[in-house]
Parts: C-alpha cells; structure tokens; sequence
C-alpha cells in the first residue's frame, strides 16, 4: 500500500505540473491575453491555478486512496504558544531569505531577472488582490499538496530522505532560480514546524506569515525607494529607474562586501530559527511525551525503509520526469 501510494503521488505531481504549463496558456489563447500580462491578470492566474492544480489533486488523492480528507493532511488544532513560536520563526525565516537572497543575486545575476519581475509583478497589482493570492492561497493549497500529500504518501520510509524529497519538490516547482535556494531550506524549516506542531495548520501559519511578511515588507520598502532614488517627477514615479538603480547596486558590490552584509542577516535568522524551532520541539515534547516513542518510531522507519526499496524502486520513475521536466523548464526559461 506505501509503495502505490508514493507511485500516485508522484504521478499526480507531474499532473499538477502539466496543469501549470496548461491553464495559463489556455486562459491567453481564451482570452486574448499578450504579454506583458497586468499584475492584477497575471496573480488571478496563479492563484486560480493553485486552487485548480495543488487544491483538485489533493482532494483527487483522498478520493483515490478513500480517506477522509483532514486525516490525510493531519488537521488539528494547535496552542496560542506554538502560533507565538512560529511567529517568531517566520521573523527568522525573513531574515535568513534576506542573506540567502543577496548571495544568490551576486553569484547567480540571472537571479537579478527573477527579482525585477517579482517587484513588477507586486509594483501593477492592486494590495488586496496580493493578500489573498501572495498569502492565503499558497499557505493552505500549498501546505495540504506539498505538506498534506507528501507527508501521507511517504510515510514509513527513512525520515531524511523523505524530507529532502518533499523539500526538493517544493523547491523546484517555484520554477525560478531567485527563489530556489530559499525555498529550499524554507521547505525544511516548514517540515519541521508541521512535524513539531504535529498539525498542518503549524505549517499554514508559518507559511502564511512568512508571505505575509515579505509581502508587506516588500511594498513598504519599494515605495521608499521610490521617494528616495527617483523622487516624484509629475505625480509619477519612476519604476524603470528604481528597478535600474537597485540592479546596478545589487551588480557593482563586491563579493566580500555581500558576504558581509548577508552573514549578518544568515546569522541573526539562523539564531531566531535555531532557539524557537527547539522550543517547538521541547514544547511538543513535553505536551506529548513522545521522545521515547520518537526513537523507537526513527529506528523502524530505517528498517522499513531497507525492505521497501529492495521491493520497488518503479514507484520514482514520475519523480524522476518531474525533475527532468522542470530541469528543461527553468533551463529553457533563461
């Protein structure tokens, strides 16, 4: 029963990935869309097809497997204290997003192209229409797909691999090298929470405070910009100069100096995630009583693990195109 419910898991992984690559050029060709598509279109788009795709399999995968759909995603409830942790945690995980983000851009400048885009994109769309697809969509239709499914399908086999898998996942169906590394160890950090809390709702709140806050943040910060580089010419302000500006100085610092100023926001979000992710855990622990059971639970799970690959391996053959796929996807994007 493991190994088929990995196999359709990962067979409706490239499924959501073809629904992605589908709607968008359906919704053009319906709608006589041309490009550029308007900030407030284009968001419409992605978040329409994030219900579509995440929220549609995700109910498809209950169906097929014939569970109820809060057991399979592990709905409940979770403390004031475990949201205040997370909180907290998210504050972490901007900082570190901060560091991560400023090496990537140094070392990889095709990053550069991925964060002009995000900025146009949050510069044409209207604040509300943001809130509801930046945040609330990606931290539930995200979570039940990437946390919810996953985290059902790979019950049972060695822990860290399952965890490198479902973050390796998340992470690359971003589809863009600005965010990849990021979201990478954003994955990570939000199995963790989903692991401590032992609720995905732990993992919502994360995620959606964390979106929260760079999206806030972001708008704050480009406005500022704004003033400060350009000025206001006309009642107009100049978003091709901002962008310009901030590329210019993003490309013309030194490596030492970008290594300096990131280690200082990895350092201060490494610290944050570090100290409340353990209170997470302790917090758990101490409400559950489950560090013994934990130990007993890791040590099976490696015996599992040895049976069921022995057993079958075919089960990864659709995880595999999917990475290929997305490989020639992002590769063909740049």
């Amino acid at each position: 029963m493991k190994n088929k419910k990995i196999l359709l898991a990962n067979s409706l992984l490239l499924v959501a990935l073809l629904i992605f690559i589908l709607i968008p050029s359906i919704a053009r060709m319906l709608f006589k869309l041309k490009d550029p598509i308007g900030g407030n279109i284009s968001l419409l788009l992605s978040g329409g097809t994030s219900v579509i795709a995440l929220g549609g399999i995700a109910l498809l995968y209950c169906r097929i497997t014939k569970r109820r759909f809060n057991k399979v995603m592990v709905i409940k409830k979770i403390s004031l204290k475990q949201v205040f942790l997370i909180m907290v945690v998210s504050v972490g995980m901007y900082c570190f997003a901060i560091g991560v983000n400023m090496i990537s851009m140094k070392l990889f400048p095709v990053a550069i192209k991925d964060s002009t885009a995000i900025s146009k994109l949050l510069n044409s769309s209207s604040t509300l229409l943001g809130l509801v697809v930046i945040i609330l969509i990606p931290a539930f239709f995200e979570e039940v797909f990437f946390r919810g499914v996953f985290l059902d399908a790979y019950e049972g086999i060695n822990k860290k691999m399952k965890f490198f898998i479902i973050t390796a996942i998340f992470a690359t169906f971003h589809g863009n090298v600005m965010q990849i590394v990021y979201v990478m160890f954003l994955g990570l950090v939000l199995l963790k929470v989903r692991e401590y809390t032992g609720s995905i709702v732990g993992s919502m709140t994360l995620h959606a405070v964390n979106n929260a806050i760079s999206f806030i943040l972001s708008k704050v910060v480009m406005y500022y910009m704004k003033i400060v580089n350009t000025g206001i010419k006309n009642g107009v302000i100049d978003q091709t100069q901002v962008q310009a500006a901030a590329t210019t100085d993003a490309m013309n610092a030194s490596l030492t100096v970008i290594l300096l100023r990131a280690s200082i926001f990895l350092l201060i979000g490494g610290a944050i995630l570090f100290i409340n992710l353990r209170q997470l855990k302790e917090y758990k622990e101490e409400r559950d009583g489950l560090e013994l059971i934990e130990e007993e639970e890791d040590f099976e799970e490696k015996c599992i693990v040895r049976k069921e690959e022995i057993i079958d391996k075919k089960q990864y053959i659709p995880l595999a195109i999917y990475f290929v796929a997305m490989t020639i996807l992002v590769v063909s994007r740049y």
